[in-house]
């Protein structure tokens, strides 16, 4: 993707944005709200309401999940634990090292 020109890539990105809105769009509030109650003829009505095929929608939901559980842990002080860690490695490595790589010089 790095090697496509601006102007393709920005049309791809519009392209799938207008795909998920169109998605989105097609579910009811209580499926937007509640999106644990899509299961297969949900999914099919809403792939035909948005114009598009049922793996765009299980990809959606897919990466709603995702997210959520990511947001889960940045709530419950994923981040803070993350950079403690982090500190925690770098205090014990010698100054100027990394991880699992060689030196730079």
């Amino acid at each position: 993707m790095g090697s496509l020109p601006d102007h393709v890539k920005a049309q791809v990105d519009d392209r799938q944005t207008r795909q998920l809105i169109a998605i989105i769009n097609s579910m009811t509030p209580h499926e937007r709200r509640f999106p644990d109650v899509i299961r297969g003829s949900r999914k099919k009505r809403i792939a035909q309401g948005s114009g598009t095929q049922i793996q765009a929608v299980n990809r959606l939901l897919k990466q709603h999940a995702q997210m959520q559980k990511m947001m889960k842990k940045m709530g419950k002080g994923g981040m803070a634990n993350m950079m403690r860690r982090m500190n925690k490695l770098q205090g014990q490595l010698p100054p100027g090292s990394f991880p699992g790589k060689k030196p730079p010089f």
